[in-house]
């Protein structure tokens, strides 16, 4: 999970693996696009369909994050 216990490893993986980076990235500027779609008094269906299309594009990315932590973590023998 992206937690505070992982921030070396997320630090390493930032430096050294373009996947994880390009993830991590992703994941904020889709954090800000949702928050620009909140900011708005009023949800035409057309934004709810956008905002639920990047929760789950947020998800995705999260979820493969989260597999390549836990694959360094193999790799490096860490729990």
């Amino acid at each position: 999970m992206l937690t505070n216990n992982n921030d070396d490893i997320i630090k390493e993986l930032l430096e050294t693996n373009e996947e994880f980076k390009k993830l991590f990235e992703e994941h904020i500027r889709l954090e800000q696009d949702l928050e620009a779609l909140y900011s708005l008094k009023y949800f035409p269906p057309e934004v709810e369909i956008k905002i639920k299309e990047i929760k789950l594009t947020k998800l995705r990315g999260k979820d493969r994050m989260n597999q390549i932590i836990n694959e360094y973590k193999k790799s490096k023998g860490v729990s």
